[in-house]
């Protein structure tokens, strides 16, 4: 499940009318960011070899994949990435439809590698279940679906960090009305991550990003947003205490943001930011979330259950965590929707590969809150197939 920082609120009044023609202009952005490459063709067609051998595309990993949270029920989906022999082009697609809601979750993009800066475009329809946005007291069916595309251009600065303009359109439906989203982006990124087996065990992941849109851009609404996800890594082999002992890594995250105007509100609650309370269960302009947890392997398997390695067992985690988070209905406010909020809990993952390349992780989490302790104990199913 993907970092969600974003979400929305129930529609302000303004009258509904007829919706915008989205994938029409989604083919002008298209047509944009291909048009330049056409010159290109020139250059591959000095012969039959050397066109062949530029318009070949490999198939890096196809595989289904499994999601799962508590709204959407069991995301099942594929996955797939693609490229040439020379790296010049990069073609992804991912996409699922929730068992519970049958709402869909489809993204797809092309980067074009060949040029300084990279270049790459965007394409998603994804829908994303918000909570309570009115503190009604009544959880509605409420649903937030965005259309649009992203055209983008990628300015490494060294092996870690880059610096990433780009241009957005969405087209946002929410319960009672429908919206045009236009505007300019800026990211700056960091990563230096390091991987064993399929957990981040050292190193740093960082993403700032702006976005700005007005009229003059095409927004149907002026709005501003600036977010910020900080994740940090560290480990400690306990080989070196204990002659049975693994690594045990230490996961730190902060995220949190503001937004002005933009009807794609942050959330909070859930697996994936405020373990202890409803998933989305709260929503606003400005927010905060900071989550440690330690994990541990205390099973190392590393065993294969078939000659033709269907099921590879690699090893069995254990994990605590404490998580909190603060939101505010307006980033004017004073006063949090709910004050600071935080849980505590732990859970098991158990990774595995199919056929020694395909990545499978279930496991569960059992989380408390602390601050508000009427509450009931949460469960939440962790279940992944594919990266």
């Amino acid at each position: 499940m993907s970092v969600g920082l974003d979400d929305c609120r129930s529609g302000t009044g303004k009258t509904q009318g007829p919706k915008p023609q989205g994938p029409r202009s989604l083919v002008v952005l298209v047509v944009v960011v291909l048009l330049p490459l056409l010159p290109l063709s020139l250059s591959w067609a000095q012969t039959y070899e050397e066109q062949e051998y530029h318009d070949s595309f490999s198939t890096d990993f196809f595989f289904p994949y499994l999601d799962y949270n508590e709204k959407d029920g069991v995301i099942p989906g594929l996955e797939w990435e693609g490229s040439d022999f020379t790296g010049d082009h990069r073609l992804s697609f991912r996409g699922g439809i929730g068992t519970k809601s049958g709402k869909e979750q489809l993204q797809g993009g092309y980067t074009y590698l060949g040029w300084y800066p990279a270049i790459g475009l965007n394409l998603f329809d994804k829908n994303t279940y918000f909570g309570d946005p009115d503190d009604s007291g009544v959880d509605k069916d409420n649903w937030r679906r965005e259309v649009g595309g992203s055209l983008t251009f990628s300015f490494p600065l060294d092996l870690y960090h880059r610096i990433v303009p780009g241009y957005e359109i969405s087209w946002v439906d929410l319960p009672d009305e429908t919206e045009r989203l236009q505007g300019i982006l800026l990211s700056l990124v960091r990563d230096t991550a390091d991987y064993y087996i399929m957990e981040i065990i050292a190193g740093s992941q960082v993403n700032l990003t702006a976005k700005y849109g007005n009229e003059a851009l095409g927004s149907e609404r002026s709005f501003q947003s600036y977010a910020g996800d900080l994740r940090f890594y560290t480990n400690l082999d306990m080989r070196e205490y204990f002659g049975a002992g693994q690594r045990l890594v230490t996961s730190l995250r902060l995220h949190g943001g503001v937004k002005k105007d933009d009807p794609r509100l942050f959330v909070l609650g859930g697996e994936d930011s405020l373990r202890g309370y409803d998933f989305n269960e709260f929503s606003g302009e400005m927010m905060w979330a900071a989550s440690l947890e330690f994990r541990y392997p205390f099973l190392v398997i590393d065993r294969t259950t078939t000659a033709w390695d269907f099921f590879h067992f690699q090893q069995l985690l254990a994990l605590t965590f404490v998580d909190s988070g603060q939101i505010w209905r307006d980033y004017q406010d004073s006063s949090s929707i709910s004050g600071a909020e935080v849980g505590v809990g732990g859970g098991v993952r158990l990774q595995m590969f199919f056929f020694g390349k395909i990545p499978f992780t279930v496991g569960f989490d059992v989380a408390q809150s602390v601050t508000d302790t009427e509450r009931d104990p949460k469960v939440y199913l962790v279940l992944r197939l594919g990266g």
